[in-house]
């Protein structure tokens, strides 16, 4: 990660893609579309360090260029409103990935996907269809959850651990808390806000799996669906819950407590680890994909700024967990948060999201 830091402050976009981090065997591919500029690049001292790690791969689509087209695909998205799709520039096919969601759509819907997908062509993306799997579970299947013992008593609240939005009957996870001037907020999913046109009074999220559910607060802000982030206003906490700004790792050795960094740099390496705390599967991780992708998933709804990370297991119920990559063994730095995953097998696909 440090050798990624070095060397894309000298990358010209004309001539380079992205760069891509191989955990497996330690090395840092360097996406080429002109190898002659290689030994101008390892030419620079701060670079030469770690030539070692550098793997210079040819490729056709400059970063200059996957840019530009992603934009004009943002662009005609945003002014066509397809609905069910989702849009990353990926670094390992260096191009630009369209995923089709098999939603139901109206004859409408689909002429407009259609007629999207025909436009867009000219950008020569990448297009993948596949069946979708963004639902949301009952309540009931989320209390069978993997790994959760019911009869598990706490009163600390952990990021990543179970909230309940008592007017909408819904659960999802923690994520992490934040403060303002005046008020401390809990960070979760805007779409555990899930009749978001109630009025945001009447919304109260309480604990699950405490001695009796205890009152967490209510929606303090709510950054509409668009944006997938609810803030609730822990003001009037109960006095029996205490919030921590740990994350809670189930599934390791003695329930370990992770620490969060609030100095830490969020990662911005594609291919380096990313994980996630979420109250079904706890805590999973996986490696970084594309960073400021777009998901549209009605005409009027619109998620952007979203990170993909593939082979992340998580089940419907960790929404709204912290998103974050160890800096030590107990120490994180927080990313985002989760917002939903595709689980269907294509060549860029299982991946999770986080915004």
């Amino acid at each position: 990660m440090n050798a990624d830091r070095t060397l894309i402050q000298h990358l010209d976009e004309l001539y380079f893609a992205n760069t891509y981090l191989n955990i497996q065997n330690n090395t840092l591919t360097v996406y080429t579309v002109d190898m002659s500029k290689v030994p101008e690049i390892l030419s620079i001292p701060e670079v030469k360090r770690y030539e070692s790690f550098l793997d210079f791969r040819k490729v056709n689509n400059s970063l200059s260029y996957l840019k530009s087209s992603f934009n004009e695909i943002t662009k005609l998205a945003k002014q066509n409103n397809p609905e069910g799709i989702f849009v990353s520039i990926n670094s390992k096919f260096n191009n630009i990935i369209i995923i089709v969601e098999t939603i139901r759509r109206n004859s409408s819907q689909e002429e407009v996907l259609g007629e999207y997908i025909r436009t867009v062509s000219q950008y020569n993306p990448e297009v993948i269809f596949l069946n979708s799997s963004r639902s949301l579970n009952s309540l009931t299947s989320l209390h069978n959850k993997r790994g959760s013992n019911p009869s598990r008593i706490t009163e600390t609240l952990f990021c990543g651990q179970v909230i309940h939005n008592d007017f909408d009957d819904t659960v999802c996870s923690a994520g992490f808390f934040a403060k303002n001037s005046s008020h401390t907020f809990l960070v979760t999913t805007g779409h555990c806000n899930y009749d978001f046109k109630v009025s945001k009074s009447k919304k109260k999220f309480s604990t699950l799996y405490t001695t009796r559910p205890r009152l967490i607060g209510k929606i303090g802000i709510f950054f509409g669906i668009s944006y997938d982030i609810a803030l609730i206003d822990i003001k009037r906490m109960s006095k029996h819950i205490r919030p921590s700004s740990g994350v809670f790792f189930e599934n390791s050795p003695n329930n370990l407590e992770l620490f969060i960094n609030n100095n830490g740099t969020p990662v911005s390496t594609h291919g380096a680890h990313l994980c996630k705390a979420g109250f079904r599967t706890s805590v999973t991780c996986g490696y970084t994909e594309s960073f400021n992708g777009f998901y549209m998933f009605t005409d009027s709804h619109f998620l952007e700024d979203l990170i993909f990370v593939s082979n992340m297991e998580t089940l419907h119920g960790d929404s709204g967990g912290p998103s974050f990559a160890f800096t030590d063994t107990n120490i994180v730095t927080i990313n985002g948060i989760l917002s939903g995953t595709i689980k269907r097998k294509t060549p860029v696909s299982p991946f999770s999201y986080t915004v």
